[in-house]
């Protein structure tokens, strides 16, 4: 597979790169066109103005970012709420199924260091 093909930019994909102005940032990407002209929607910048607004790029002057993928209770919450104030339920469904993942894992002691064994009062309800 080719080094273009692993870092294929998309709609919505969170990148690092250098606008054309020669800003470095942080987004994710907004828009593409046919002449591979990216918009991005930046959230961190070494210009500050820059923050919150959109910058463009090209494809070539872009890295994409490694996906995020919360695996704990307190950052799925979070994203919860985003989903909640989104009215994304889609989302909020995937969520929900992770954080009890998450929190059937928790009371198994598979993300404590100090497991119990069976001490303690805390139960797992399976729906």
């Amino acid at each position: 597979m080719s080094e273009a093909a692993k870092q294929a930019v998309h709609i919505s994909d969170w990148v690092s790169g250098t606008s054309v102005q020669d800003e470095k940032f942080i987004g994710f990407v907004q828009s593409i066109d046919a002449q591979g002209v990216v918009r991005v929607v930046v959230t961190q910048c070494d210009h500050e103005e820059a923050v919150g607004e959109t910058v463009e790029s090209s494809l070539h002057r872009l890295e994409k970012l490694a996906e995020y993928v919360p695996n704990e209770e307190t950052p799925l919450r979070s994203l919860m709420d985003v989903a909640l104030m989104t009215r994304d339920q889609a989302w909020f469904n995937d969520l929900i199924s992770e954080l009890h993942i998450a929190q059937f894992a928790s009371h198994k002691g598979y993300n404590r260091p100090d497991n119990n064994f069976g001490s303690g009062n805390g139960r797992v309800k399976i729906d």
